[in-house]
């Protein structure tokens, strides 16, 4: 598995530059970005966008694996800001709970700045909610951070960092911990109608990941992605995701 990710790193230099389409695919939260890797752009105004994917993820040290139908939703609401929801539902995983969703969260990203050469910055905020059962719940969570991307020749690099405070499954009974969530990558286009995303995803508290996102926009108002992520660091062997993103334009 890490092979072919840093196979498809080294594709990055000899891709072809492309237009940036309106059909984009959504990132943690239902914001706007790519998977592992949050996005410095947001839906344009009046714009909704629904995706849906099928994700598999296998466990380090014999934890059992998960199958999850995560489903989000993004609405452009006004000129420069973005809201976002994201519902996982667990088809399968260790568990004996006939419940079948996980933590909900729900967000906005504000387009701050954008300067000559296509380089932006946007504010994000993320509210996870404890609403999955015993073993799918990360506990409540508020993160606060940015994103932000510039053009390099063919390449558009992003770089994201978030401030989080994690108040467990009840925040009322236990300590609030913080701790800091950040991920770097790039993107760009193979052919008009074909992205490549590559970059490393983490946390402060130990995890960490190498993650590539291959996506299609060929289909109109649809973009089709696979993505893959191996763990080289943390609770996580590897995980992949196929899924589709409908764009509606003027909604």
């Amino acid at each position: 598995m890490k092979l072919i990710l840093l196979f498809v790193i080294l594709l990055i230099p000899f891709a072809i530059e492309a237009d940036v389409s309106l059909q984009g695919i959504s990132a943690e939260g239902g914001l706007t970005g790519y998977p592992f890797l949050p996005g410095s752009r947001v839906l344009e105004r009046g714009f909704l966008r629904i995706q849906g994917k099928l994700e598999y993820i296998n466990m380090k040290n014999d934890a059992g694996n998960y199958i999850l139908l995560p489903l989000s939703i993004t609405w452009g609401c006004i000129d420069n800001l973005e809201f976002g929801g994201e519902i996982p539902i667990y088809l399968n995983d260790s568990s004996d709970d006939e419940h079948l969703l996980g933590d909900i969260s729900t967000g906005c990203s504000w387009l701050y700045e954008t300067a000559r050469g296509g380089s932006a910055l946007v504010f994000k905020g993320l509210v996870t909610l404890p609403t999955g059962s015993e073993g799918r719940d990360t506990g409540s969570e508020l993160a606060f951070g940015i994103a932000t991307s510039t053009t390099f020749r063919l390449l558009r690099l992003h770089m994201a960092a978030s401030y989080v405070l994690s108040g467990g499954s009840n925040p009322f009974e236990g300590r609030i911990v913080d701790y800091m969530r950040f991920s770097a990558g790039g993107a760009s286009y193979l052919t008009g109608d074909l992205q490549i995303i590559c970059g490393l995803d983490g946390t402060t508290k130990g995890d960490l990941g190498l993650a590539a996102t291959i996506t299609t926009y060929a289909v109109d108002k649809t973009a089709l992605f696979v993505s893959m992520r191996a763990g080289l660091n943390g609770n996580t062997e590897y995980s992949i995701s196929a899924g589709a993103a409908l764009t509606m334009p003027e909604f």
